[in-house]
């Protein structure tokens, strides 16, 4: 793909998804996730927040030494292709605010705990049918919970009204969050 987007859309850059990296980080650095409980917490955050590249880099090395993990491979080979994926590499580049293929990728690794990958198609669409079912129950009980508690909101902006009306509490606490933490930024 990224040799195509070269020759064809010079101008694009080719975006390595960040939720395929955490899943490879957790994958090929499982004995570190297992044993450093911390580590976890201080990589996602790195990988997720962090805007200024000095920053990044002066975090990702101190981490990497914190855990003894400067001759590991995976870890060699991310951070030599950090422009591909790092937040703070892309903060002038329109994306849409997607870093990830996380709706598809997300969907497909609920749907792998549910159905067999040999699954003969018959029972694919019966267990696709189960999962959607339940699904939808969650979303529903969700709704259900949402109206009948009151929520207290806390900025009293007008876009904090308006999410009260529209989002479940749990998307609510999401864009609370965001909302709360963009008070630290000046706008001009």
């Amino acid at each position: 793909m990224a040799k195509v987007m070269k020759s064809t859309m010079k101008e694009t850059r080719h975006r390595w998804c960040r939720w395929h990296v955490l899943k490879n980080a957790k994958d090929r650095l499982g004995k570190v996730y297992s044993k450093h409980k911390r580590f976890k917490h201080e990589f996602n955050k790195l990988v997720t927040d962090e805007t200024d590249i000095t920053k990044f880099e002066r975090t990702w090395d101190t981490l990497v030494k914190k855990y003894r993990l400067s001759k590991n491979k995976f870890l060699k080979r991310l951070f030599k292709y950090r422009e591909k994926w790092a937040k703070p590499y892309f903060m002038g580049i329109f994306c849409a605010g997607m870093t990830s293929t996380q709706r598809s990728e997300s969907a497909n690794h609920m749907l792998k705990r549910f159905i067999q990958r040999a699954t003969p198609m018959h029972l694919f669409v019966a267990k696709f049918n189960e999962f959607q079912s339940d699904r939808n129950d969650q979303e529903s009980k969700e709704s259900f919970v949402t109206n009948q508690v009151p929520r207290k909101l806390r900025v009293g902006v007008p876009i904090e009204n308006h999410a009260d009306t529209i989002y479940t509490r749990a998307m609510y606490e999401k864009f609370y969050d965001e909302l709360f933490e963009s008070g630290r930024f000046a706008i001009t």
